[in-house]
């Protein structure tokens, strides 16, 4: 067995003086100032950081309505992203339902009487609401009461949110987050849940709704709905109405923020609500531009460390009388050297900064449209009623029927043979406007009569896409007024929207006549209508045509007005005269004074389609009054317009020996 001898060594003994009661102290001040200064160090750098994370927040919200700063299109303009790309204005603001007062005899929810705060109007009661939203305790967690309500300028009794009675003022974007905006929980007469939504042009959403992270730092302010109806300003039954009413707030007649404790509880709630560094609810206003008439400013604000805030009110209060003043708005009297606002931190988004961007991209696309509905003019109808018509009309004397998509094909009529009154007016692009049905192809082109060529480039697109689009990406529409033989084109413009017949009813029966451009939703659309008459009846007075060298009965002419052929067109060499004065009778005229040899005016029996019309003076081997064919010939293409005396011709001269066969 083996044994470890181990040795141990003889420890010093201790002082047995120990420490003096002085030098305890004096450990345990420079502990304590250290610790003083640690904690004091701590502090500043959690509000410089709770700072930090607050610009940072507001930075996403920026970006969510207006999009990412420092990015431009060609024409070196700012691109506008997010929500306002959208939707052309700055998000809505919400908030919770206004709280009902004790004292209320009507009907609440869910069958709220008029002035509760809801669509349409938003407009709240005083004597049937207090100016804040509401909420309740479920399940020992606050939630907030729907639907919400939208906050709104209220320029006729200057009671409202964004300034208001009481200056409380916890509206939200919603919109960045849901197209729900209102959550209507349940249908309401006329207005059905979910209530106002955002409209088609939104693409969100643009933030991930926000969510309480600190469900519980508003406990020591309220705990049930017992304790929060405890908070100031309190409800005095036997007055029938709350504190601050009374006065009791310090300074007299001060009102909302600052005093109010109910408020302070709120903001905490952050369900549903933007946060600062903080955890308390971002305020949001949405004010007129002082310096820019017209414009406005989205505001964000975080009360900073201090909890604190003082807004412009709209008025003032005495106990309950309460005194509008429409001048003192957010946007002119806020003051940030007022000790509350101090340590605010505050974001301004200016509309200008979009107005201008909007405004020259809807110039440029109003410009878009406008050439496009010029060059559409110009396909149906050329230069026309002055100029030549080379459009469609010039080389078939009609407009051109319009389509409709049916399923799987292009089609000009409704059932029983009803004609379209809406659609496209595919024959401008191609002849066979209807691929399933041959019998809906355009008659080609027969010495000037007829489809000719496309007189427009088709649009983009295959199938129920293939469309005239205005700048704006949507349909360019056609309506056809049977009665008056008028068509009418138009953009709905940069809103989309038109007051003009029964868009579900494209054999309608139209009357163009009945369209009312100053009507609200037709101010910005960009039409035109062309009538028959300004291309129909063309005028046209040859008076007299000569041939020389003429053949008795063969020697003809004929004008080709239309596909119809009738026979008065043709003028038949039935005798012949010495025109020529060459001792021969060989010679052949038609038209004389009085009698032209065609004549054609807004009250003749014929009539004739503006547009170039051949003439074509031949001889006639056949006998069947139609130039066919190897016939020698000379054709004339006249170009005839809707101008009243117009086409005057008095004499036309030809020599048969310079004839030439027709191709």
């Amino acid at each position: 067995m083996t044994f470890r001898i181990f040795s141990i060594k003889k420890q010093p003994k201790a002082n047995p003086k120990g420490f003096t009661l002085l030098e305890v102290l004096i450990v345990l001040f420079i502990l304590g100032l250290l610790a003083t200064m640690a904690w004091s160090g701590m502090g500043l750098l959690d509000d410089g950081h709770r700072k930090k994370i607050t610009l940072e927040r507001m930075e996403i919200i920026r970006t969510a309505i207006m999009g990412p700063q420092g990015i431009y299109d060609a024409g070196g303009r700012r691109v506008i992203g997010g929500y306002v790309g959208d939707m052309k204005k700055f998000p809505d603001l919400w908030e919770a339902r206004a709280e009902i007062r004790p004292d209320f005899s009507g009907s609440g929810w869910p069958n709220p009487d008029p002035g509760l705060g809801q669509s349409p109007s938003w407009i709240l009661d005083p004597a049937r609401v207090f100016f804040r939203p509401s909420g309740a305790f479920v399940a020992g967690q606050w939630q907030w009461h729907r639907p919400y309500r939208k906050l709104f300028d209220d320029a006729v009794n200057n009671m409202d949110h964004t300034g208001g009675l009481e200056t409380e003022n916890e509206g939200q974007p919603r919109g960045l987050w849901t197209r729900f905006v209102e959550d209507l929980p349940f249908d309401l007469p006329g207005h059905p849940a979910p209530g106002d939504i955002e409209g088609s042009e939104w693409k969100g959403p643009y933030l991930r709704p926000p969510v309480d992270q600190t469900i519980a730092d508003a406990g020591h302010y309220a705990a049930s709905d017992a304790e929060y109806e405890e908070l100031e300003p309190r409800w005095r039954s036997s007055l029938s109405r709350e504190t601050w009413e009374e006065g009791d707030y310090a300074p007299l007649g001060a009102l909302g923020e600052g005093y109010d404790e109910k408020e302070k509880f709120r903001l905490l709630n952050t369900d549903g609500c933007l946060a600062d560094g903080w955890g308390r609810a971002l305020r949001f206003f949405i004010t007129a531009d002082k310096d820019r008439p017209g414009s406005t400013i989205f505001w964000i604000i975080s009360e900073g460390p201090d909890f604190d805030g003082r807004y412009p009110a709209k008025g003032t209060c005495n106990v309950t009388v309460w005194t509008p003043d429409p001048s003192d708005t957010m946007g002119r009297n806020y003051d940030e050297t007022l000790p509350e606002n101090q340590d605010n931190i505050i974001m301004k988004i200016y509309s200008h900064e979009f107005e201008t961007v909007f405004q020259d991209q809807q110039a440029q696309r109003e410009k878009e449209t406008r050439d496009l509905l010029s060059l559409v003019k110009k396909a149906l109808s050329g230069d026309s009623p002055l100029g030549r018509n080379h459009g469609y009309t010039g080389s078939l004397g009609v407009f051109p029927d319009l389509y409709q998509w049916e399923t799987d094909y292009w089609d000009n009529e409704a059932g029983a043979g009803v004609p379209y009154t809406k659609g496209q007016p595919r024959g401008l692009w191609t002849r066979t406007p209807n691929t399933m049905d041959s019998s809906d192809d355009i008659a080609p082109q027969a010495w000037g009569v007829g489809w000719r060529t496309a007189c427009i480039k088709a649009p983009g697109g295959t199938g129920p896409d293939e469309i005239f689009k205005d700048a704006w990406g949507r349909e360019l529409l056609f309506f056809h007024d049977a009665a008056a033989n008028a068509l009418m084109v138009l953009s709905p413009g940069a809103d989309g929207i038109y007051d003009f017949g029964d868009p579900a009813n494209p054999a309608e029966a139209v009357d163009i006549s009945t369209y009312t451009p100053l009507a609200p939703e037709n101010m910005d659309n960009i039409y035109f209508v062309v009538h028959a008459h300004e291309f129909f009846p063309g005028y046209l007075n040859i008076e007299n045509i000569t041939v020389f060298n003429a053949t008795a009965g063969i020697t003809k002419a004929r004008l080709f007005q239309d596909q119809g052929a009738a026979a008065s067109q043709v003028r038949i060499s039935a005798a012949l005269t010495d025109e020529d004065a060459d001792g021969t009778a060989d010679d052949w005229s038609t038209g004389s004074a009085g009698v032209p040899a065609y004549l054609y005016h807004d009250a003749s029996a014929e009539s004739i389609i503006t547009g170039p019309r051949s003439l074509v003076i031949w001889n006639d081997t056949n006998g069947d009054n139609a130039p066919d064919s190897g016939e020698p010939a000379h054709i004339l293409i006249l170009n005839i317009t809707a101008e009243p005396g117009s086409n005057t011709i008095p004499d036309i001269r030809v020599n048969s020996a310079v004839f030439i066969p027709i191709p």
